[in-house]
Parts: structure tokens; C-alpha cells; sequence
């Protein structure tokens, strides 16, 4: 909250505010103070002195016009207000030399100087002055708070900015960022309007593309299969038929991948054991049921929550390159009641694991080597897609890879951890 650019203007309005009213009341305090009705009444005699001794001396009508205007006050030429002020006092026309005469009306003070039949009218500016300084006062905090409210009317689209752009950062790209205004926040939400509705092109663009890859893909590889299907031979058959059934799984494979990243894909989770599970993932990796499978699995019965098929494609990966980079070419897998644990015999990783499960990663210590590529990148944002972690550790030779909080129910004991069994 304290960091809201609202929060801010407001502590700024605040402060202005304040300074503004501790300023006016000081100098009212001071205006007011300086004419008070003591310092009026010395005003007053000390006029009334100067102007008999003009008149005394004098008599000039000019001399006291100018005395006047030196003391604060001003002519006014208002007929009607000259006029009601006449009829309301006796005016010596006839006398002779210059008639002078004070009237309050309503709080203001008139002098009036008759001086060969004319009647000038002056008036005390500087009497209730500080009136006017509560207006000025008055009209300063109006402008003030309408100086706010327009800043704050400026800025209240960036509300709907920022949840068009967490909207969108959740995944929904049909949102309209765009605003009225003509401003620099206008200016900013109609840009990146303009992004999203490139980043969607390019999406389409890309979704469009991979779709007609696969599409191609699987156009030859049903054709290859169901010639496989005329084949008389049942060994090359079977394997003929395994073949394409297993460019028809990586296919697949890329298309979930593909809505995994592009947040389409919906999670359909199921409960499933491990028996279940790896039955699946040797026929995915072509593992002829006729000879000894290399995948120990010592906990068939536990079961399983997770989205099958996302689920089969991170533990398929891991066995494929455990078998592959294995001393032995075999992998295990056990339980702890919670997790479950890939191992295999082999050499330790030579850089940390965070690094393999980066997309098109390479061993910079094996440059001959094939690395993970995308498997372990693909691994990691499947579970991560599920909320599974995974972590790894070596021991005594033995690289172990956890797929933490998978298993909702252990059916068979803890196993001897010997994977040559």
C-alpha cells in the first residue's frame, strides 16, 4: 500500500494541504492583528487630524484626494450607491470650501467630500480586508482539491491497466488494454495493446505452424503403418508397427508439449499405480516384452495421483536417459511412501542440476556428449505443470532423481535398494 503511486499522491495532497492552510492562518493571524479596531480608530483620528489641517491651510480639493488614495482609500463611482448615501445624510451644498463627512455602511466606511456643489465618494479598502483572504482561502483549497481529483481521474485507468496485464499474465490473451485517454497512460496502455496483439499473432502464427508439422508427420506415418500391417514377417511386422506407433508417441508428446507451454493444456488428474504407469512408458520406449526389461520396478502396487500422460512423459524421460548414461544400462524404481525415486549406477552429474533442466542445454565439460537436450527441460515444466518437484543426489555411485509427493498411498514395503535385481 505504502508503495502506490495513489498512496503517494495523496500524502502529497495531504502535505500540500497542510502547508497551505498553516500559511494562510498565520497571515490571516497577522492581517487581522494589524487591523484591528485599536489600530482603526488611531487610522481614523490621525485622517481626521490631516484633514483639518488642510482645510485649515489649504483648502485644496486635490491635497485631499491624494491624502486619500496614500491611506488606503478609493473613489467609487457608483451612482447608486452615491446616491443612497447622500439621501441618507444631510449635505451642506451651500457651504462654502469643502465639506468633509464619514458614513458606515454595513461594516464599510465612506468618507464624503462636497467641495462646489459635487459630492465625491471614497471608500476604506483596507477595512475588513482579511474577509476577502478568507475567500482567497476558501478558493485556494477548491482549486487544490480539484487539482487532486483531476490527477487521481488521470490516474485511476492504471487500475484497469494492471488487471488487463495480470489477466494476461495468467494466460488470457483476449484482453483489451486500451483506454480513453490522450495522455502518457494512454499513450502506454494503446502500446501495449499493440504487444499483445502481436504476442497473440505470434502465437497463432507458431500454433499454426507446429499443427501442420504434425498433421504432415502423421500423414506418412499412418500410411507407413498400416503398410506395415501387409508385411508377412511378424518379427519385422511387430517391430515395423512399434516404429511408427513410437513416432506417433513423440508426436503426441510434442503436441501436449506445445499446449503445456502455451497454457492450454488442462490437467486432468487420475489416481494410478506404478505397475500401471510403467507398463505404459516401456511401450512408449519400444522395450520388447520378450526379452528382460532394464526397469526395476519395486513398488508396482503404490498409487499414484498426477495427469496420466504428462505424468508418464516426465518418468519416461528420466528411465530413457537413466538407461542411457547407466554403467549397467538398467534403472530402478522405489518408494518412500511419498516420493518416488529413479536411480541408476553411473557417474555424477558434472554441472549443477538446475543447469540440465535449461531448454537445448549442453555439457560444456563433455563436448562430444548428447547431453540432456530438451529432455530435462521437458521433465521439469511437466511436473512443474503438476506441482511436483524434483530433485537429485549421488551417492556411492548411484545417481537418484525424486519426484517429490506423487504417491498418495504405499501398497509394498520399502525395497532393498539393489538395482541389478
Amino acid at each position: 500500500m505504502k508503495h502506490s503511486i495513489f498512496f503517494k499522491i495523496s500524502m502529497l495532497f495531504l502535505f500540500a494541504m497542510g502547508s497551505f492552510f498553516a500559511f494562510s492562518f498565520y497571515f490571516l493571524k497577522f492581517q487581522v492583528e494589524r487591523y484591528d479596531n485599536t489600530n482603526e480608530k488611531e487610522k481614523y483620528e490621525k485622517i481626521s487630524i490631516v484633514f483639518n489641517r488642510i482645510i485649515s491651510q489649504e483648502n485644496n480639493l486635490e491635497t485631499i484626494q491624494n491624502y486619500l488614495k496614500e491611506v488606503g482609500f478609493i473613489q467609487i463611482n457608483d451612482n447608486r450607491l452615491r446616491q443612497a448615501i447622500i439621501q441618507s445624510i444631510p449635505i451642506p451644498y451651500d457651504t462654502p470650501g469643502i465639506f468633509l463627512r464619514s458614513v458606515e455602511v454595513q461594516d464599510d466606511l465612506f468618507i464624503l467630500v462636497v467641495s462646489d456643489g459635487e459630492v465625491y465618494l471614497y471608500k476604506d479598502s483596507m477595512r475588513g480586508l482579511y474577509v476577502n483572504y478568507y475567500l482567497i482561502l476558501l478558493i485556494g483549497s477548491v482549486i487544490l482539491i480539484l487539482l487532486f481529483a483531476l490527477v487521481i481521474r488521470s490516474l485511476l485507468p492504471m487500475i484497469y491497466l494492471r488487471r488487463q496485464i495480470r489477466k494476461f499474465a495468467k494466460g488470457d490473451v483476449r484482453v483489451d488494454c486500451r483506454i480513453p485517454q490522450k495522455d502518457e497512460i494512454g499513450e502506454l496502455a494503446s502500446e501495449f495493446h499493440k504487444a499483445i496483439n502481436r504476442i497473440n499473432a505470434l502465437n497463432n502464427s507458431r500454433t499454426l505452424f507446429l499443427r501442420s508439422i504434425m498433421h504432415e508427420l502423421k500423414t506418412p506415418i499412418t500410411k507407413g503403418r498400416i503398410t506395415a500391417e501387409m508385411v508377412e514377417n511378424p518379427t519385422h511386422k511387430q517391430r515395423l508397427i512399434s516404429a511408427f506407433d513410437r513416432l506417433n508417441f513423440l508426436i503426441d508428446e510434442f503436441a501436449k508439449i506445445e499446449q503445456l507451454s502455451s497454457h492450454n493444456y488442462n490437467l486432468q488428474k487420475s489416481e494410478f499405480i506404478v505397475q500401471e504407469l510403467i507398463a505404459h512408458i516401456e511401450k512408449m520406449l519400444l522395450i520388447d516384452k520378450l526379452e528382460s526389461s532394464p526397469i526395476a520396478n519395486h513398488c508396482p502396487n503404490d498409487l499414484i495421483k498426477a495427469d496420466f500422460e504428462l505424468f508418464a512423459m516426465s518418468v519416461k524421460n528420466l528411465i530413457d536417459n537413466a538407461i542411457k548414461y547407466s554403467t549397467d544400462g538398467r534403472v530402478s524404481l522405489e518408494s518412500d511412501g511419498r516420493n518416488l525415486i529413479i536411480s541408476n549406477y553411473g557417474a555424477p552429474l558434472t554441472m549443477p542440476f538446475e543447469d540440465y533442466c535449461k531448454p537445448y542445454f549442453k555439457d560444456s565439460t563433455k563436448p562430444s556428449s548428447q547431453g540432456f537436450g530438451l529432455g530435462m527441460y521437458i521433465i521439469k515444466n511437466t511436473l512443474d505443470a503438476q506441482n511436483f518437484n524434483i530433485t537429485y543426489t549421488h551417492s556411492d555411485g548411484v545417481n537418484s532423481f525424486t519426484i517429490e509427493g506423487c504417491i498418495i498411498e504405499s501398497s509394498c514395503p520399502l525395497p532393498i535398494p539393489d538395482i541389478t535385481a
